[in-house]
């Protein structure tokens, strides 16, 4: 009995022994597991705040500038917010980088409902084209880029494009200058440059460019007053068919000596009849001044020259030596392979107007590194960029802030 009851009291014990080693195990399972998800806890801490502190230092590296900073921030945000790509690829594209440029165009034609965004893609495409030695795109985003449309005002860098198409001899771009150099937009005026630009224009045969320079001459901006030139380079113009041109030669001519209306009512009626309407009330006016019978003379007279004109078939100077020799002119005609003399004229444009605006252009806070490039893709061409496959967006505002 004893033995059986000692047997007993035994197991109890053991059971008993077995039943807190089995609640001791338990709880220190239970610490070991809390210890582990504190670590993991505490490490996944650490990793955000070293995260977050990488992210800050990227910020502040992107902000001052760095490039290849801007664009790994951009292709980031590009999968899950456009607005902070927006944001950095415009940055990018605004110091001249071209893959900020295919980024910030990426983003754009994502959101083809938006008119805003629709101005800045024509903006960047142009931009794009100008970077790739298109003239034209050059005189386009140059005026864009002045007058700040799609894009922020910046008048230097404008010009600068502009200035570049003019020296590869685009003649708009050369006419854009002479008209920008007396514009009420320039703040700081060149009227010599304007007639440097004009002279460019005539010498290169551009009937608006002889147009623009006599009007120069004949009221002494960027050079002295001198009727005779202004008149040459008006009646250049006309001769090669410019409507205003020779309604600008007539407004010369009128009262101008003994034979000035003769010469002008030949120049207004030709105007008229090429479809400048402000000539047929200047028309009349002198026809009132000379007499009908004069008039009918000069009508009889101007018709030759209007059939020429129209046929294109006017050789230089015919219309002018006609004219000189009939009412004794002393326009001058340059010998063959002379010019008309041009002494007064600038040689070279001046560069006050980039000097004086020189501030307004932003300079890029380091030059361009590669860390951190291999993490931006590449953009070949601007059609394979595009074409990439993505949903299409609904019209979103693009006022970023990086935090």
């Amino acid at each position: 009995m004893n033995t059986i009851g000692i047997a007993i009291g035994v197991l109890g014990l053991s059971l008993i022994l077995i039943f807190v080693w089995m609640i001791t195990l338990s709880m220190r399972r239970r610490r070991m597991e809390t210890e582990k998800i504190a670590k993991e806890e505490a490490y996944r801490r650490a990793l955000q705040r070293m995260r977050d502190q990488e992210r800050k230092e990227r910020l502040f590296k992107a902000e001052s500038g760095h490039i290849p900073t801007m664009l790994y921030l951009a292709k980031e945000a590009e999968r899950t917010n456009y607005k902070e790509a927006f944001f950095w690829y415009e940055k990018a594209a605004q110091m001249d980088n071209l893959n900020g440029m295919y980024g910030l165009v990426r983003i754009c034609r994502r959101m083809k409902d938006d008119l805003v965004l629709r101005e800045k893609l024509h903006f960047w495409e142009t931009y794009i084209r100008a970077n790739e030695g298109d003239l034209h795109a050059k005189l386009d985003a140059g005026k864009a880029l002045i007058y700040g449309r799609g894009t922020d005002v910046n008048v230097a860098k404008g010009l600068t494009l502009i200035h570049e198409a003019a020296d590869h001899n685009l003649m708009d771009a050369i006419i854009y200058m002479g008209d920008w150099s007396v514009s009420k937009d320039n703040i700081s005026q060149s009227p010599s440059d304007s007639t440097y630009w004009y002279n460019k224009a005539a010498k290169m045969d551009s009937k608006v460019g002889m147009m623009k320079l006599g009007l120069n001459y004949l009221k002494g901006v960027g050079v002295s007053i001198d009727h005779r030139k202004a008149c040459y380079w008006l009646e250049r113009a006309s001769e090669q068919g410019s409507a205003e041109a020779m309604y600008y030669a007539g407004d010369a001519w009128m009262d101008f000596g003994v034979n000035g209306n003769a010469v002008a009512y030949i120049w207004l009626f030709l105007s008229a009849h090429f479809g400048y309407e402000p000539a047929k009330l200047m028309r009349d006016n002198v026809g009132t001044k000379i007499g009908v019978d004069s008039v009918v003379g000069l009508q009889s007279l101007a018709k030759p020259l209007q059939k020429k004109i129209a046929s294109g078939a006017v050789h230089p100077h015919s219309i002018i030596r006609a004219l000189n020799k009939l009412y004794k002119r002393p326009i001058p005609i340059p010998h063959k392979g002379e010019e008309v003399d041009d002494g007064e004229i600038i040689e070279s444009p001046t560069n006050d107007i980039f000097e004086s605006i020189d501030g307004e252009m932003e300079i890029p806070f380091e030059q361009h590194e590669q860390a951190e490039v291999e993490k931006v893709e590449s953009t070949p061409t601007v059609k394979s960029q595009y074409d990439e496959g993505f949903q299409q967006q609904k019209s979103v505002s693009f006022d970023y802030t990086p935090r």
